[in-house]
């Protein structure tokens, strides 16, 4: 049965993710041009090859600029700060207890509403933990809060998105004539491209079962069992650490 190999690609690093789609797509065109003929899915090599080059711009840009370093880590400490009030929040779903059962209830309904916070382009997070901040101080949600003891967690939140916030308007004077680059959005992009191309190949391979798909499946599958291989055996990253980087296939 034709499958796609298994692969948490959200483990890997910003740099990994695009080491991983660029190996897709080298692996592809060394199978030489002469075999792939269906226009879609030369398109979809198209895309994915235009996205590839972004995303290097983008990973070459960030490596010579200290200050979108810093943003990028200031993200990733407010990513962080919704992760973990979410995960407290969950402690309290199976709560017999009818006030925290009710608060649970009410505040996940809150947070559905920003479902995905943590994966949306720079500013649309910014305003949108803007916006959920005000909600969980507000009248209506505030006592909530109070009743699953939540408040450093919402307080994290906050002093998270205003730290990230003033490094990302105080980048002004450094990049007014420079391009800026969304990694989040970047990242987004290329999965989309890559994934859809993923899945067609897939769908055609079982389809067809011709080597136009089932050649660019096997790269496609090689690619990902190599990283996910690594992922498996990649020691865990204290907090605040950089995972040990996977080395690019060779």
């Amino acid at each position: 049965m034709k499958v796609l190999a298994p692969l948490n690609s959200a483990r890997l690093t910003v740099l990994e993710f695009g080491q991983h789609t660029k190996s897709v797509h080298k692996g592809i065109g060394l199978l030489g041009n002469a075999l792939i003929t269906d226009t879609v899915f030369t398109q979809y090599l198209a895309g994915l090859n235009t996205q590839n080059g972004l995303y290097d711009k983008a990973m070459l840009y960030i490596s010579k600029s200290d200050e979108t370093v810093k943003i990028t880590a200031a993200d990733h400490v407010r990513d962080n700060a919704v992760e973990a009030t979410l995960r407290y929040l969950s402690v309290f779903e199976l709560t017999d207890e009818e006030p925290k059962k009710l608060a649970h209830a009410s505040l996940e309904t809150l947070f559905k509403t920003y479902n995905g916070v943590q994966k949306w382009n720079y500013e649309e997070e910014s305003n949108g933990l803007d916006n959920l901040i005000v909600e969980l101080q507000g009248a209506k949600y505030a006592p909530h809060v109070e009743t699953l003891q939540m408040v450093t967690f919402v307080e994290k939140i906050k002093e998270s998105n205003e730290i990230f916030k003033a490094l990302f308007e105080g980048r002004t004077q450094e990049f007014a004539s420079k391009e800026v680059f969304d990694v989040k959005a970047l990242r987004k992009n290329l999965k989309t491209v890559y994934e859809d191309m993923a899945l067609y190949v897939l769908s055609m391979a079982k389809a067809h079962d011709v080597d136009q798909y089932n050649k660019p499946l096997s790269v496609i599958n090689t690619v990902r069992k190599y990283y996910a291989d690594r992922l498996a055996t990649r020691p865990p990253a204290k907090k605040g650490e950089v995972p040990v980087p996977i080395d690019p296939m060779p």
